[in-house]
């Protein structure tokens, strides 16, 4: 179906028409629902899977190379001029807002979305079929404008919850940074979460959550490892007893600390000492 000169609408049970046809000197829409289709562009591939708008803005010439054989999938080959006449100065798409370096513009949808985008070219189709309507040119320039409105405030949420995201990432990423930092200066004399928290302007269970999320593991074990470390290279390289070592890893007691590090190395300091003295004997 369409306009000559204006604009060409390909509807999902004709899309075979267009595999080895070169396209070029217009704008090249292509959803797809389900399946994929592969598209050569200039000397490039390109392969697009299912619930994806493509936007082709290119100069080089555009070929269907293939459709897998489930492809439901629309596409809309505007010239420039439709475009402009039914836009009129109007950008509702920043194309480079979902465009993925080295590779053609790309709007990932979900499944409601798709939906919302296929209506408005299932009235774009109405439009171009019907030859009786005096305005048909005018209506299917509307449908046109409203699919772009449509793509233009999806493109504009993606990017906004990419960005917000991204802010997100960078604030756990300072946080992290910082806590690290705290860890190291203060993880001999401070064993408590509560700590850190408290000097990061944050919560225990905040803290808790971004150290999970950047590291796989908890606060308490970050701490834990740098005294381990602490405790074993001291234990290994020092002739201090193991109550002063107990004490400068500010434990409470020798017995909390022959506790802590029993538990997680499976010998007590004493029998890890022996164990070590005995090996580099031998």
């Amino acid at each position: 179906m369409s306009i000559p000169d204006r604009v060409l609408l390909v509807k999902p049970s004709f899309m075979h028409r267009l595999i080895d046809i070169p396209v070029q000197e217009c704008r090249v829409f292509l959803l797809v629902s389900a399946g994929g289709a592969t598209v050569k562009i200039g000397s490039g591939i390109v392969d697009v899977k299912e619930n994806v708008l493509v936007d082709m803005l290119v100069w080089e010439p555009i070929t269907f190379v293939s459709f897998t054989d489930n492809l439901n999938a629309w596409c809309i080959l505007p010239n420039y001029l439709f475009t402009n006449e039914s836009l009129n100065g109007l950008k509702p798409a920043d194309s480079e807002s979902f465009k993925d370096r080295h590779e053609i513009p790309m709007l990932h949808l979900e499944s409601d979305e798709m939906r919302k985008l296929c209506r408005h070219l299932e009235m774009l189709a109405d439009s171009l079929a019907d030859f009786s309507n005096y305005y048909r040119i005018e209506l299917c320039q509307t449908y046109f404008r409203s699919f772009m409105l449509e793509a233009g405030n999806l493109v504009r949420h993606k990017k906004r919850a990419l960005e917000d995201a991204e802010r997100v990432e960078n604030r756990q990423d300072t946080i992290l940074r910082s806590f690290l930092k705290l860890v190291w200066r203060y993880y001999k004399s401070e064993h408590n979460i509560d700590f850190y928290a408290q000097r990061l302007c944050i919560s225990s269970k905040h803290l808790s959550r971004v150290v999970k999320d950047r590291l796989g593991k908890t606060p308490y074990a970050v701490i834990r490892d740098e005294l381990l470390q602490q405790a074993t290279e001291m234990l290994n390289t020092s002739k201090k007893s193991i109550q002063d070592i107990s004490s400068e890893l500010h434990f409470s007691e020798v017995a909390s600390f022959c506790k802590f590090f029993k538990k997680h190395t499976g010998q007590s300091p004493t029998a890890y000492r022996s164990h070590r003295s005995a090996n580099v004997f031998n």
